[in-house]
This record gives C-alpha cells, sequence and structure tokens, in this order.
C-alpha cells in the first residue's frame, strides 16, 4: 500500500514537473452569458467559463497544491461603482484517495468528488447573490476571472497560472434596469 502511495505521488510530481519545464498550450477563457435575475431584495448572478481549464490543467489540478480561480463581480450606475465583491473558487486534489476538495465561494459551498467532469464544473462556475437598491436605476454589471500565482510545493517554485489563460482576464458584462425590476 506504501508503495502504491509513493508512486501516486512520484507520478505526481514527474508529470507536473514535465509541465513547469516544457511547452505549454494556453487557453482562451471565456464566460458563457451571464444570466442575472432580480429578485425583491437581491440580485443573483449565474454563468460558467468556459475553455478555461483545458490543455494543461489536468496535472495542474493533479499537483495536490491549492489551485484558486478568484472572480471579481462589480455593479456601477453611471460613474458610480454600487457594488463590489470578490470571491475566489479553489480545488484541491488529494493523490492518496483520489478526490477533488472543491470551494465555490458565490454560494459558500464545498464538495468533494472523485470526478474530474464534477470538479470542473464546479470550479468553471459563478454563482452569487448581492443586496440591491432599485434607486441605482440602469446599471452595469461586470465579471472578471483571473488566476493567481501558486507555489507547488514539489518543486519548490512560485508559477504565475495566468500564463494557462494566455494572460487574457475572461471578462463580461450585461445591463439591468432595476427600476423595471420592482
Amino acid at each position: 500500500m506504501f508503495e502504491a502511495l509513493t508512486a501516486k505521488v512520484f507520478a505526481t510530481v514527474v508529470s507536473l514537473s514535465m509541465f513547469l519545464f516544457s511547452s505549454y498550450t494556453g487557453n482562451d477563457p471565456a464566460f458563457r452569458a451571464l444570466n442575472a435575475k432580480a429578485g425583491v431584495s437581491y440580485l443573483q448572478f449565474r454563468t460558467t467559463l468556459v475553455a478555461a481549464f483545458d490543455n494543461d490543467f489536468p496535472d495542474v489540478f493533479k499537483s495536490g497544491a491549492s489551485i484558486p480561480v478568484d472572480f471579481t463581480l462589480q455593479i456601477k450606475s453611471g460613474n458610480k461603482i454600487r457594488l463590489e465583491r470578490k470571491y475566489q473558487n479553489k480545488v484541491q486534489y488529494n493523490p492518496s484517495t483520489g478526490i477533488y476538495y472543491v470551494f465555490i465561494a458565490g454560494m459558500n459551498r464545498n464538495l468533494q468528488t472523485e470526478s474530474y467532469q464534477q470538479m470542473l464544473s464546479a470550479i468553471s462556475g459563478f454563482e452569487c447573490s448581492v443586496p440591491y437598491d432599485s434607486a441605482w436605476g440602469k446599471v452595469s454589471v461586470h465579471l472578471e476571472a483571473k488566476l493567481p500565482t501558486v507555489r507547488f510545493q514539489q518543486i519548490n517554485k512560485a508559477v504565475d497560472l495566468m500564463v494557462l489563460w494566455r494572460y487574457q482576464r475572461p471578462s463580461i458584462t450585461t445591463y439591468l434596469n432595476l427600476l423595471a425590476a420592482t
């Protein structure tokens, strides 16, 4: 059993090292349409990143490091920022159990799964609910995603994960008339 565990950890280190020291294929991340719904006192938003975690990401996710995805939501009316919130989804893989531990910030939810596809769906998703005031009137809602620098213990190196997105920050903007929502 100890040999199997050692082999899994070694394979993770080797594949991560190969990724970091070889050429990589960047992704062109984007958002699906931003679904916005106004309730009595809260706005609900939902969207998903697409084409964000292809190519080299399986090795990154299986490294065992905590991999965050940062989201910034901003609501403006005219030139005035009415609300700005930052959220961070995170995933961490445990090579000895084969389980992904995912935290979805906007909904304050945790998920544990062995399914790579289920993990991808969770880490790619953005969903939140924020308070609003209908007096804001017509607003623009802007959502942006980015990846931070992550330190990989296996190779004792920090890596700016934005290189895997070709330094592109996917973003999406939509417009709402909050006066019509009440």
